[in-house]
Formats: structure tokens, C-alpha cells, sequence
């Protein structure tokens, strides 16, 4: 059948001569592989770049759900990026979340909610004027609340550590190690606090923030099956507010 549905590219792989493989992060379907045909021959090549990843589309697919790739018929930007592509930071910071959706979403059924959270991230990514080197930090955090694994609790005198295998603020020093120290989880609340519409960066140094990144990305690693680790973090030890 033909399928409308919007979408965001989060992996482009070449196959054969002309055509592209694709993983999608679609609103309709979840994360689905597609198959483009001729789109890197000599006529067709301008259309490759439709393609590239963190590309957000509207696409018309022959989807059929028992075959492992689907077939784009149509595609057309969504939204053109201004920035993104050509500040490297931005870009950075948009790998690094199409990294994080490729791997956090191999399971996840469709989710519209969880889809607009991060098409608006994309979106807020290009246009914002500061704050993008929060939002690594901001958008973990987001996709873990939509996910159903949200961080609970609060620090206080009474529960400063927060355990990442059980996502809990809680009163005695977890005997696993994985934890946040009670600095640290002053920092998790000012992220989690992010707002997207008016993006600030975050009250910490570059060290503070990449301590901060590892141990969210720790944390996904233990609530999402399969996570493992990512290749793209270490470009934010540079990154500027």
C-alpha cells in the first residue's frame, strides 16, 4: 500500500552502483529500513541529498509490514536546515542525536509524541541563537521521559545519590557504583529543567558537562536493551556554549 508519513533520516548506506539504504525515524511507523533506487547516478545525483542524515522529510513509501525494507516512492524536505549542516557544532550536536534515536529506537513501536518531541528538537537545533551545547544533555533526557524510564525524585538532604540502574534519587550510596554523586545530580535537575523554546546553556564548565553526558548516556545504556556505546560524544569535550 501507499503510506504518507513524515520522517528523519538517522542513517544513509550506499547499495550497489545507484541506490541508498536507509534507517528512518518515522511518526507513522517507528524506526523503519528503506530502500531508495537510483539516486546516486549521474541524473539523479542532486536528489542524494535528500537523503543525508538528520534530513527531516515528508516520504510516500510502499509499505508493507512483513518486509524488512520499504520502498520510498516520494520524498521531499520538510524542513530545510539553515545552520545546521554548515556550523560545526550544530552538526555535532544533530549527529549525536540521530546516533541516539538510531540506537534507542531498534524496539520502540510508533510513538507520535516521542516523534514531535524530536522533530521540535531538530527544529530548535537550527534556529536558536545559544544554549545548543545543552541540548545532548536536554534531549537524553527527553527521550527518556517519553520512553517511560524518566529520572524520579529530586536530591535533598535525605536522598542526595542517584542510583542510574534504578533512575531514583535515593538515601545511601548505591553499593553498584553506578550513581551520581549529590553534585552531580544538581546538575541532572538544571538539564532536565532545559527549556526548548528558549534555549540557555547549562551552569557548568566543559568538564562538568561532559562528566554529566557520560553518565546519561550510562544511564540509557541500562534502561535500553541493546544501547551500547556511542562514537560520537567525545565531539562535545570541545563544544562551546
Amino acid at each position: 500500500m501507499l503510506a504518507t508519513t513524515k520522517g528523519i533520516v538517522l542513517r544513509q548506506t550506499r547499495y550497489g552502483d545507484s541506490s541508498l539504504i536507509l534507517q528512518v525515524y518515522t511518526r507513522e511507523y517507528g524506526s523503519v529500513g528503506c530502500v531508495v533506487s537510483g539516486v546516486r547516478s549521474a541524473r539523479s545525483r542532486h536528489k542524494a541529498a535528500l537523503y543525508q542524515p538528520m534530513s527531516l522529510l515528508d516520504l510516500v513509501l510502499y509499505f508493507k509490514e512483513d518486509r524488512d525494507l520499504q520502498r520510498i516512492k516520494e520524498a521531499r524536505f520538510e524542513r530545510v536546515y539553515g545552520r545546521v549542516p554548515f556550523e560545526p557544532g550544530r552538526r555535532a550536536v544533530g549527529l549525536f542525536m540521530a546516533e541516539v534515536l538510531l540506537r534507542a529506537l531498534r524496539e520502540e513501536p510508533p510513538h507520535p509524541e516521542l516523534y514531535d518531541f524530536v522533530e521540535q528538537a531538530f527544529h530548535n537545533l537550527d534556529a536558536c541563537s545559544r544554549g545548543f551545547s545543552a541540548m545532548p544533555h536536554a534531549f537524553l533526557l527527553g527521550i527518556s521521559d517519553r520512553m517511560g524510564f524518566a529520572p524520579q525524585g529530586r536530591p535533598s538532604e535525605d536522598t542526595p545519590w542517584f542510583d542510574l540502574q534504578d533512575g531514583v534519587f535515593c538515601r545511601n550510596r548505591p553499593t553498584h557504583g553506578a550513581l551520581l554523586r549529590p553534585e552531580e545530580g544538581a546538575w541532572l535537575i538544571e538539564a532536565a529543567g532545559f527549556d526548548w523554546s528558549a534555549p540557555q546553556p547549562l551552569r557548568m564548565d566543559p568538564t562538568q558537562r561532559q562528566i554529566l553526558l557520560d553518565r546519561l548516556l550510562r544511564y540509557m545504556a541500562f534502561h535500553v536493551h541493546g544501547f551500547g556505546v556511542l562514537r560520537s560524544p567525545e565531539v562535545f569535550r570541545e563544544l562551546g556554549g
